[in-house]
């Protein structure tokens, strides 16, 4: 994002978190990612509302007329001063309202001791997409709402958390242009910044076990100087080391990586 954009959803992240701190964050967020359906399969409707020539008070009218009778009041104050905000993108107003909806989400499973469950259960998820390509596909296909949400209850009713379900339904029904494993990549983060941790993308050549898993999480930890949660992926092309990335900043240390360099070298 833009800093404009930037400035704008932290602006929507502090309203939602008022209203969260309120109580009812459940529904909170089930009802502001509701918003985020509708504005997703809408480009009409949000051009409209992300459109900075209009007043924020016309932008804002347009929303209650849409939405008034079907959203809780607290919902309604999220998603009005996120219309009421200038955005550098008319998809960074649909972000920033999906931001505050998981947020709730995670912030309901939170307060049911649940959210480091959730957490794990969504990014084991994304990584059976990554290594099952038949359900990827089929969640990522032009396929209906209803064949994708038997498929989600099918794998996993009963098996995960509630609010495990409604996200992966919600990157599946409405990824807005994503694959679904990458959008709940995108969830897991905010998960994540719920605990006040970050998310650490870890690629190594074999599976790790416990205790080395463990020792790198506290490495890693202790040299970016805050909590870490590992997302560890294998790749068999990594000869040897690790390859780690923490949002924009790579950190390679890695067999096939150093080979690479020396050949950059000389050639050079």
């Amino acid at each position: 994002m833009l800093q404009s954009s930037r400035l704008s959803l932290q602006a929507v992240l502090e309203t939602a978190n008022s209203e969260i701190s309120g109580g009812e964050s459940r529904q909170i967020g089930e009802e502001t990612l509701a918003v985020v359906g509708v504005l997703a399969e809408n480009v009409g409707l949000r051009k409209a509302l992300a459109d900075s020539s209009e007043s924020a008070e016309r932008k804002q009218q347009l929303l209650r007329t849409l939405f008034s009778t079907r959203i809780t009041d607290a919902v309604l104050r999220i998603s009005d001063k996120a219309v009421s905000r200038r955005w550098a993108r008319t998809q960074d107003l649909v972000t920033s309202l999906e931001v505050a909806g998981v947020t709730a989400i995670a912030a309901a499973a939170q307060a049911a001791g649940q959210l480091g469950q959730v957490e794990e259960e969504i990014f084991r998820f994304a990584r059976l997409l990554e290594s099952n390509h038949e359900l990827s596909r089929a969640l990522d296909s032009q396929a209906t709402d209803e064949s994708k949400r038997t498929l989600v209850s099918d794998l996993l009713s009963g098996k995960a958390q509630p609010d495990t379900i409604t996200l992966v339904e919600q990157a599946s029904l409405h990824p807005r242009g994503l694959r679904v494993a990458k959008a709940l990549d995108q969830y897991s983060d905010i998960l994540a910044a719920r605990q006040q941790r970050s998310v650490a993308d870890v690629t190594v050549a074999r599976p790790l076990s416990e205790s080395q898993t463990e020792r790198l999480q506290a490495a890693l930890s202790a040299s970016y100087g805050r909590e870490l949660v590992l997302n560890v992926q294998v790749d068999p092309e990594v000869i040897g080391g690790v390859r780690v990335q923490v949002g924009d900043e790579m950190m390679n240390s890695t067999v096939a990586d150093r080979l690479a360099d020396v050949q950059r070298k000389l050639a050079g």
